[in-house]
């Protein structure tokens, strides 16, 4: 699945459904997250980045 498509059923989550408050804020802020890694670069260096950044951290 592409980022956009991650992006477009989240905020399809946001319109559609009754979340909670901390809900809403999450799904708000993974949107702005996502949105802007395909402007950033292409899903494979942003996909070798964040699994760099998690072996870092494991």
């Amino acid at each position: 699945m592409r980022l956009g498509e991650i992006v477009e059923t989240l905020i399809q989550l946001h319109n559609e459904y009754r979340l909670t408050f901390e809900e809403d804020e999450a799904v708000c802020a993974a949107c702005n997250i996502l949105d802007r890694l395909p402007r950033m670069m292409d899903e494979e260096t942003a996909k070798a980045i964040l699994q760099k950044k998690e072996k870092q951290s494991a």
